[in-house]
């Protein structure tokens, strides 16, 4: 999914993205909306809590004159909590904080300096929490973009949970916040700010309940099946964590209640599987294409690992054909994946890619963010459509293939359940201190 709002600052965003959608940006929201409505890749409770108190920061500064905007506002808050965990010690591995590196040695805790293009990561953890926000009733919206948003009486009533006991200087968090933001203050390095704006640190109970509700009920105008939906999928992965059976497709879960959300989960799994296996083919290309100035021939012999993965792809997207699910552009795009000629189908993902790897004529060529063997290591998960930032639900597991929200789902409910710290603890081991 590309983003190109919202963004603090440059830092080191490339001039060309590695990104490969295959043209299926939509599908993939489609399945994932229709896994969990209204959850973005919202993983954790503190990701609602800090971007819905940059609204309302944004909002009380405003009426103080300031004229900084709340994606500014909201970035730097987060931020600011990020710098505030690093100083006071995180675990190996944790996964709910941004930035370590660029943090690193920062001591300007101004809001001028702060909310600086390149002080913090170019996509915060905010931008998961966009489409969710104004889904589950945290904000009004009258757009699409953050800047249309603005915090109501539940997003309030929750940042006053969570902060009902951090009073800076005996100010309200909030207000403090905004007298930041105003130029008014700088003092923000304190326990009281921490406790208000780590993100590492757990819901008060007061806060998860506030937080469930807002789950199960959603917005006032949310349609009633997305709220089913939602709901379901969460007393699904509730019982799955108290020892309900592994999942079997032919048996839908008691919990599950409608059999079209059970087959839109089952589908999109498929869809994600035979996308997935489209991906490897492509990387599997770029690899044996190596530098900017080789072409491969897409009708001549392939290489070994290339012709592995047709035949992964084609079982996939045949699989998903199977299902029978009326979703045009992944039937479409899996139809191109079964094409009997290998020629025919490498054409199909060369077409859809075009950024990485490009088709010309009958060769495949670099494209202007091609890579090769060159960052091998690091460059796998930057082509991917979407990356999941939650840890891996390895217990219980899951399917293949299913929605990357159904995993958030996983850890969402454990940090309303209170019981997120005891399940990271083994996954996240010593202390680094910053």
């Amino acid at each position: 999914m590309n983003f190109t709002w919202g963004i603090l600052g440059p830092g080191s965003i490339e001039s060309v993205r590695r990104v490969r959608t295959l043209q299926l940006a939509a599908t993939t929201r489609h399945f994932n909306e229709r896994a969990v409505p209204g959850l973005g890749n919202v993983w954790f409770g503190r990701q609602l809590y800090l971007a819905t108190l940059g609204l309302r920061v944004a909002e009380r500064a405003a009426e103080r004159g300031s004229s900084a905007g709340k994606i500014a506002v909201a970035n730097a808050i987060e931020a600011l909590g990020c710098w505030l965990a690093i100083r006071g010690g995180l675990r190996a591995g944790e996964g709910r904080v941004r930035g370590t590196t660029l943090l690193a040695g920062k001591t300007d805790l101004s809001f001028r300096s702060v909310s600086q293009p390149g002080f913090y990561v170019s996509q915060p953890m905010r931008m998961a929490t966009v489409s969710a926000l104004p889904a589950l009733g945290f904000a009004d919206a009258t757009g699409s973009r953050f800047s249309a948003f603005a915090c109501n009486a539940d997003g309030a009533a929750f940042i006053d949970a969570v902060a009902a006991d951090c009073h800076p200087f005996g100010r309200e968090l909030v207000e403090h916040l905004a007298l930041w933001v105003c130029g008014e203050t700088d003092q923000v390095n304190t326990d009281a700010v921490y406790r208000g704006l780590a993100p590492v640190l757990p819901l008060p109970p007061r806060a998860r309940q506030l937080l469930h509700t807002r789950l199960e009920q959603g917005a006032a105008g949310e349609a009633a099946d997305d709220r089913t939906r939602r709901g379901d999928a969460l007393r699904w992965v509730r019982a799955r964590r108290r020892g309900a059976p592994p999942v079997a497709w032919e048996a839908r879960p008691a919990e599950i209640t409608q059999a079209a959300h059970w087959a839109d989960l089952h589908a999109g799994a498929l869809f994600f599987l035979a996308r997935d296996a489209a991906l490897a083919v492509l990387d599997a290309l770029e690899q044996e294409i190596d530098t900017p100035e080789r072409r491969v021939a897409i009708g001549g012999p392939l290489p070994g690992a290339v012709q592995a993965g047709l035949a992964t792809l084609r079982e996939a997207a045949a699989a998903f054909l199977k299902a029978c699910h009326p979703a045009r552009e992944a039937t479409r795009f899996c139809t191109e994946c079964i094409a009997p000629l290998d020629a025919e189908v490498l054409g199909h993902l060369l077409d859809r890619d075009g950024r990485i790897l490009r088709r010309l004529g009958d060769q495949a060529c670099p494209g202007p963010a091609f890579r090769g063997r060159v960052g091998e290591a690091d460059g796998a998960a930057d082509a991917t459509a979407a990356p999941d930032d939650a840890p891996p639900a390895d217990d219980p597991a899951w399917p293949a293939g299913i929605s990357h929200r159904i995993h958030n789902l996983w850890w969402l409910g454990l940090d309303v359940d209170g019981l997120l710290e005891a399940w990271l603890q083994p996954a996240t081991g010593e202390v680094v201190h910053g």
